[in-house]
C-alpha cells in the first residue's frame, strides 16, 4: 500500500533541477502564454497592461480558481468526475441566504449553516447515484444541476430576489486592501491548504491514486467507491461557500450568477494541466489556467469584437489549446 501511494504521488520528478517538480512544466507554459498574452494585449490595446487591469484579472479569475478547486478534487479522482453542478448550488445558495442575511452580519452564521446543509445534501445526491448507483457523472450532476436552476426559478417566479449579502461577505469578496481585492486573501490559503492536502498528505495521494490505476488502488485495499463519493460531497459544499463569496461580490443574487462559471472551472483545470482521465495536476496549475483564462477572456473584450465575437474567439483559442495537449498526451 505505501509503495503504490508512493508511486501515484504528484511529485513524479523534476525539471530544472532538483526543486521544480514535473507537473509543473505545463504550469508555468500556462504562466509564459498570459505574460504574453498581456505583453501582446498592452502593444494592441492601450491601458490594458496596467496594474489596474492586472488586479481586475486577478479578482475575476480568483473565482474560477475557487470552482476549479471543486471540479479538480472530483476529475483528479478518475472515473469520469465531472461536477457540472457546482455554479447552479453556488446560485441556489446565494439566493436562498440573500433574504436571510439581508445586509446583517447577525445573520451570516444561519447562511452558513445553510449553505453548508444545501452543498452537502446535493454533494450526497450526486455521491451516491455517481459512485454507488454507478450512473455517469456528466449525466448525474448536468441533472441536478436543471434540479437546482429549476428550485431557483420556482423560488423567484413572479418576484424580485429581495436581500442582501452581509458587510462581512462584501469586505471578503468585493472589497479592496490598498489596491489589493480581498478575495486574493481568500485563495491564497484555499490555494495553499488544497495544495498541502493534494501533494503532501495520504488524503491527497489516495485521490492520485485512485485516478491513476483504479484496479490498482482496489488491489492495496482502497475504498474506491467510498473515495469517490466524498469528493462529490466535498464539491457541493465548497461551490455552496463560493456561492456566499458570488453573493458577496455582486452584492445581490440573481438566477445565472453561478452558472456562468461551470464551463470556465473545467477548462481552468484541463488548461491547468490536470487530465479529464484522473491521477494528475496541481492545483497550482488550475489557478494559473484561471488567469489565463480570464486574460483571455478580458483581452477579447478589450478589442471590442462583441459578446458573439469574443466567445468565438475564446471558443477557438481554447480547442486548439486542448487539442495540442491532447496531441502531446498520445505521442508519450
Amino acid at each position: 500500500m505505501e509503495t503504490f501511494l508512493k508511486k501515484t504521488s504528484p511529485w513524479y520528478g523534476w525539471i530544472l533541477g532538483s526543486w521544480f517538480p514535473v507537473q509543473y512544466r505545463k504550469a508555468f507554459a500556462i504562466l509564459l502564454l498570459t505574460v504574453l498574452l498581456y505583453v501582446g494585449g498592452g502593444v494592441i490595446v492601450p491601458g490594458f497592461l496596467t496594474l489596474e487591469q492586472i488586479l481586475l484579472t486577478l479578482k475575476l479569475a480568483s473565482f474560477i480558481a475557487l470552482f476549479g478547486l471543486c471540479q479538480m478534487i472530483v476529475i483528479v479522482a478518475g472515473g469520469g468526475g465531472l461536477d457540472l453542478s457546482v455554479g447552479y448550488t453556488a446560485t441556489l445558495t446565494a439566493v436562498l441566504t440573500a433574504s436571510i442575511m439581508d445586509g446583517r452580519n447577525a445573520y451570516l452564521w444561519v447562511a452558513l449553516l445553510v449553505a453548508l446543509v444545501l452543498g452537502l445534501l446535493v454533494g450526497l445526491a450526486n455521491g451516491v447515484l455517481t459512485s454507488y448507483l454507478k450512473l455517469p457523472p456528466l449525466v448525474v450532476t448536468l441533472a441536478m444541476a436543471d434540479i437546482l436552476q429549476g428550485i431557483v426559478n420556482a423560488y423567484v417566479a413572479g418576484k424580485a430576489i429581495t436581500g442582501r449579502p452581509s458587510p462581512v461577505l462584501v469586505t471578503l469578496a468585493a472589497k479592496l486592501t490598498g489596491v489589493f481585492p480581498n478575495i486574493l486573501f481568500v485563495l491564497i490559503p484555499v490555494a495553499v491548504l488544497a495544495i498541502l492536502v493534494f501533494e503532501r498528505t495520504k488524503w491527497g495521494q489516495v485521490l492520485f491514486g485512485v485516478g491513476a490505476n483504479e484496479r490498482t488502488a482496489y488491489l492495496c485495499g482502497i475504498d474506491v467507491k467510498k473515495v469517490r463519493f466524498l469528493t462529490f460531497v466535498a464539491s457541493g459544499i465548497l461551490a455552496s461557500l463560493i456561492g456566499l463569496l458570488l453573493l458577496g461580490n455582486m452584492g445581490i443574487a440573481f438566477k445565472d450568477m453561478g452558472s456562468n462559471y461551470v464551463m470556465p472551472s473545467i477548462a481552468a483545470v484541463v488548461v491547468g494541466g490536470v487530465p479529464l482521465t484522473g491521477g494528475g495536476g496541481s492545483y497550482f496549475g488550475v489557478i494559473l489556467g484561471s488567469i489565463f483564462l480570464q486574460t483571455l477572456i478580458n483581452l477579447l473584450t478589450a478589442l471590442g469584437l462583441g459578446d458573439a465575437g469574443k466567445w468565438l474567439g475564446f471558443g477557438i483559442i481554447l480547442f486548439a489549446m486542448l487539442s495540442v495537449y491532447a496531441g502531446n498526451r498520445r505521442s508519450r
